[in-house]
């Protein structure tokens, strides 16, 4: 009689949760979930989810537009095959493309409201920590809720942008891993927070949503566009910050592929031993802050103006106000 009522109860169960979507408060399919493996190494995460009665791979913004070249699987296995398209939010760091699957995939919460999710909740994160190619479980309660985010104590890590939070009592997603803040630095007014000081924030998949279409081949351009921008700022700023303050010349980045140019007088007919009692030195030093100066001003109007994606437009201005600071410190060098 017991394993006739176990079997009854189980097929009412399958009956009532439709195949392919994840029950609610049950185990999350493992099916469902995305592994990102870039090609240079690394990667993040993505899943499969139903939204107004499609099937949609779900990610960050930020991991789809590196995904140029990159192995998608499902954590069973299966590889995805994108089209050439995808539909961007235009305020979040959401990205979703549309799929032909009959796999499993995630039910997502229409509403955090209507499902009465509040501060407190317990949560589960399941993606590609650390961009190892497994999916982890990570466990944490819902932090703060706000019209566009909400925050989680889930303490995951690079990798896992694109994973799906999900409810752990519902057993749907309620939002999507995308990043973190560092607030370690503290002031006499947050000394004494009761808060983390790494916290972490992820996207919600419900209310009003913009898209916006784009071609993959553009995403993958703009997100390239913004990476090489993103990437010689932090080299200029390291490199005149270690100028400025350490008397130091960045001579390891001799091989960069756009700026390496700047180091190569370094490496003949310069007397480190004599360093500013040669005439010779401190031309060179000199002609090195001028290359400096004007590497800082090269690409930034031709990346500002052919950045058409709003989330790399934002992040750009971000960015852009380190160009600023290091031109400020730039002008304090002097030899």
């Amino acid at each position: 009689m017991k394993r006739e009522l176990m079997e009854a109860e189980a097929a009412a169960e399958a009956k009532s949760s439709p195949s392919g979507k994840s029950p609610s408060g049950g185990e999350i399919p493992v099916g469902a979930l995305v592994i990102v493996e870039a090609k240079e190494g690394g990667g993040g995460s993505g899943f499969i989810a139903e939204m107004k009665g499609r099937k949609f791979f779900v990610t960050n913004i930020h991991v789809l537009a590196a995904a140029r070249g990159a192995m998608l699987w499902t954590v069973d296995g299966q590889e995805l095959q994108l089209p050439d398209i995808a539909f961007l939010s235009k305020k979040r760091d959401l990205a979703i493309v549309p799929l032909n699957w009959t796999g499993n995939a995630l039910m997502i919460s229409n509403s955090l409201a209507f499902d009465d999710v509040s501060i407190g909740d317990r949560i589960t994160v399941m993606g590609n920590s650390d961009g190892a190619g497994v999916a982890t479980k990570l466990r944490g309660d819902v932090d703060g809720i706000g019209p566009e985010e909400i925050e989680i104590s889930a303490k995951f890590v690079p990798g896992n942008s694109g994973s799906p939070i999900v409810h752990d009592k519902l057993g749907k997603v309620i939002g999507i891993v995308s990043y973190m803040k560092d607030l370690s630095q503290k002031d006499k007014w947050t000394e004494d927070s009761e808060l983390s000081d790494i916290r972490r924030f992820g996207f919600r998949l419900d209310g009003e949503i913009e898209w916006h279409r784009i071609s993959l081949e553009d995403l993958y351009e703009q997100g390239e566009l913004f990476a090489n921008f993103e990437e010689r700022t932090y080299l200029l700023a390291r490199t005149i910050y270690m100028l400025k303050n350490k008397r130091t010349i960045m001579t390891g980045y001799a091989s960069h592929d756009s700026l390496g140019y700047l180091f190569e007088p370094f490496g003949e007919n310069f007397s480190w031993r004599r360093g500013l009692a040669s005439a010779n030195n401190i031309r060179k030093l000199d002609d090195f802050v001028d290359g400096l100066e004007r590497e800082l001003i090269s690409d930034r109007s031709s990346t500002k103006k052919a950045l058409k994606v709003n989330y790399f437009k934002e992040r750009f201005e971000q960015v852009d106000s380190l160009r600023d600071y290091s031109q400020g410190e730039l002008k304090q060098v002097s030899f």
